[in-house]
């Protein structure tokens, strides 16, 4: 009997050893590449094959580089449950081939964590249903990246969060067959788009949705040097209801071209300023109480009809 209780005692002891082993073996800063093995410890010497193996292997708030070019999800959907950042340094590609009616990249992380994606080429290939998927976190920055050919959204932000923000900058979104970029917190949100490019999605180009959070919460986007063109709905869209969060896109220096409708807003406020709205089948659409407005140093011409007037206003 003692000598059984002295075995079991030994595996309790030797089990928490092993389990304090892997959590010291966590790296601070993965890696992985084409020419990596998910049996390795992601580090620089031993690099992992897929992103997957990648963040198992990585401690919160840590980074994952990609090393070479190559496919890094391995045909299954790549799942984020922490802050992280996953990092391509450049010169090479880093694809993303999300699974036939799935997402490339799906966001489940802690009401504190910040997630980073620079530099991913993410391709649906017609299959794809989603390209980026933020379901819940504190933020989602999106850099360098492509996103494209989804049979739906390219980036979805769908936020449960109740504070959230998402930042895309240097990227390019088209040829989805839904929106190329929707904003839809059931929270409080603030985006940013800098130097994006939102070109032939079927629907939308950039829609900003506040019709899933309360009244009491805000929705609000700025756009800058961004450019919405050839898309099958509106280049750029504000859209609430009534009772529901107050939602406004500022647009900076931006150009809405080619779209069935440049801009639209619905119980919702767009800005615009220093932008050209032209070659759309509808300069603008205002309806249900929504508000266009413009300080007046635009380039507005080329289009075909608008629905109702915009409002004029003052720079401060």
């Amino acid at each position: 009997m003692k000598h059984s209780n002295i075995v079991i005692a030994v595996g309790f002891a030797l089990g928490f050893a092993l389990s304090a082993v892997r959590a010291q073996a966590q790296n601070q800063h993965s890696f992985v590449s084409s020419l990596g093995n998910d049996a390795n410890a992601c580090t620089l010497a031993a690099p992992c094959r897929h992103l997957q193996a990648a963040l198992a292997a990585t401690i919160a708030g840590g980074e994952i580089a990609i090393l070479d070019t190559a496919g890094y999800n391995g045909g299954t959907t790549v799942t984020i449950t922490q802050a992280v950042s996953i990092v391509n340094p450049g010169g090479f590609e880093a694809a993303i081939a999300p699974p036939s009616g799935g997402a490339g990249i799906v966001i489940n992380a802690g009401t504190n964590d910040a997630v980073s994606l620079r530099g991913l080429s993410i391709d649906g290939a017609g299959v794809g249903n989603t390209g980026v998927q933020f379901n819940s976190g504190a933020s989602l920055t999106v850099e360098n990246c492509i996103v494209r050919h989804m049979i739906d959204d390219g980036i979805d932000f769908l936020s449960t969060t109740a504070t959230s923000a998402l930042t895309v900058s240097n990227s390019l979104v088209a040829d989805n067959a839904g929106n190329g970029i929707f904003v839809l917190p059931t929270g409080s949100a603030t985006a940013v788009f800098n130097r994006v490019e939102v070109n032939n999605n079927l629907s939308e180009g950039i829609i900003v949705f506040g019709v899933n959070s309360a009244g009491t919460n805000t929705v609000n986007a700025t756009v800058f040097d961004s450019v919405a063109a050839g898309n099958g709905s509106a280049g750029f869209q504000s859209i609430t209801h009534p009772g529901k969060a107050p939602t406004s896109v500022t647009l900076f220096h931006s150009v809405a071209a080619n779209n069935s409708t440049g801009l639209q807003a619905e119980d919702a406020t767009l800005r615009i300023a220093q932008s050209t709205v032209t070659g759309n089948v509808n300069g603008w659409i205002i309806g249900n109480g929504g508000n266009i407005a413009s300080y007046g140093d635009n380039y507005i011409d080329g289009n075909g009809s608008n629905t109702g007037s915009l409002t004029s206003i003052s720079k401060q």
